[in-house]
């Protein structure tokens, strides 16, 4: 087993109702729950307009999270601080597409084709030539940062320079000299050279600015491509799909390595953690999941009740929960407050039950009142009693009725005088059905 020990991984994800969540995930699968769970903004005050689009790394620590709303608001958010700083893009039309820093200048790419570098002195906008679906600034060399989107090429840029350092060019035309479309679904640097994209129409390719501008490796796939990153091993990447398939792309010989299972809805973000060596993904079908990358095992998965359009790993550093102390001083005034009310709520709950001694069904009551009519003699009609002078009310208390003496005056013949009636009443009903039945005019023809 790969993992270690009782690790702790945070994870940052985003939702299209513009939920932000904080997951501290354990490497002990016993520790995780829904306690590890925080919601970092406010439900209540969310709107329409607030989905959260792009979320990226403000720092090498990892301390500091970029995040891009619908409403083109950028937001700074500070680990331990919380949301510190707010931006507009309001440069151009469109989503936020892709955030990074070079220095402490903001760069920012909006889905119409912008791409703004704020500064204190001025702010530089450059156009990209067409619609972007991705902007990520290089890891490795801040001053670059590469664009691309729909019949919009790859294009690597240089911070302070408007024309493009590198340019993609397509490849040659199929077999039926039909032009092959191009769209640029996610992107990201492998090193400072090298380049791998994915597309909507299926292929994956890398490219090498120093070698070609065509790529140099191309793997097609029958399926739309959403996101990809960097794998563990040198020259491969790991891809979602629309499909809510998962595999793990080997560029050096051309064909995909790995697939991990588990998703139904399209893929919208996957980050490889690299100390534990996990594949983290998070996707429209509401769950988050954690595969093992090299037993390609699932080894975690949270339904996080709302679409989720990307996922953050912190792996330099860790950030605690920020309600974990909130959490627990409310879970001891509860069991506090519980102690004290428990006795009361008891004595009322005893209270209002009945007694099953004093409880007297509907059936056993009728049965009594049945009781009772046999019991009392009849006075219709005249009796030697009448004729003597005496009332049939004073006859003596040896003096038993000839029904009750022989029937008894237990509950059980009761019952069993009930259910011959019963049955008496339920065949007479038979007969005059037969009769009427018999007498009708339909029955005779």
């Amino acid at each position: 087993m790969l993992l270690l020990e009782d690790r702790e991984i945070d994870f940052f994800v985003g939702s299209k109702i513009g939920s932000f969540k904080h997951i501290k995930y354990h490497t002990d699968a016993t520790k995780n729950n829904k306690k590890c769970i925080e919601n970092l903004v406010e439900i209540k005050d969310l709107q329409k307009d607030d989905a959260i689009t792009c979320m990226v790394w403000g720092n090498a620590e990892q301390t500091e999270i970029l995040l891009a709303r619908k409403n083109q608001q950028i937001q700074v958010f500070n680990t331990l601080d919380g949301f510190t700083k707010t931006y507009t893009a309001d440069f151009g039309t469109g989503d936020v597409v892709g955030l990074g820093r070079y220095k402490r200048r903001l760069i920012a790419g909006l889905a119409s084709g912008l791409v703004q570098v704020w500064s204190k002195k001025e702010n530089t906008i450059i156009n990209t030539g067409g619609k972007l679906d991705r902007m990520r600034v290089c890891a490795e060399d801040n001053t670059l940062f590469a664009t691309g989107g729909e019949e919009n090429e790859l294009k690597v840029w240089k911070v302070g320079e408007t024309v493009p350092v590198f340019t993609a060019k397509n490849l040659p035309h199929d077999s039926l000299q039909l032009r092959r479309p191009v769209w640029v679904s996610d992107l990201t640097f492998l090193s400072d050279t090298l380049l791998a994209v994915c597309s909507r129409h299926g292929y994956v390719r890398l490219y090498d600015t120093r070698a070609q501008r065509r790529p140099v490796v191309n793997v097609e796939f029958k399926m739309a491509a959403t996101c990809l990153t960097p794998s563990f091993e040198e020259r491969q990447v790991i891809v979602g799909f629309g499909r809510g398939q998962l595999q793990c792309v080997d560029l050096r010989r051309g064909r995909p390595d790995r697939v991990y299972k588990g998703a139904v809805g399209a893929v919208t973000g996957v980050v490889a953690e690299r100390r534990a060596r996990v594949l983290v993904s998070a996707s429209l079908d509401r769950h988050l999941r954690v595969h093992n990358y090299d037993t390609k095992e699932l080894l975690y998965k949270q339904y996080l009740t709302s679409k989720l359009t990307g996922v953050l790993v912190q792996s330099e550093s860790s950030t605690p929960l920020h309600r974990a102390a909130e959490v627990k001083a409310e879970e001891g005034a509860e069991a506090g407050a519980g102690a004290e009310a428990g006795g009361d709520e008891l004595d009322r709950l005893f209270d209002d039950m009945e007694a099953i001694g004093e409880k007297t069904s509907k059936k056993r009551r009728a049965l009594d009142e049945v009781d009772r009519k046999r019991m009392k003699p009849s006075t219709g009609g005249s009796t030697d009693a009448d004729l003597d002078g005496t009332r049939p009310d004073a006859a003596s208390e040896d003096d038993e009725p000839p029904d009750a003496a022989s029937d008894g005056n237990t509950p059980e013949d009761a019952i069993v005088q009930l259910l011959r009636s019963t049955e008496r009443t339920k065949k007479k009903r038979e007969k005059l059905k037969r009769e009427k039945k018999a007498k009708s005019v339909f029955h005779n023809v």
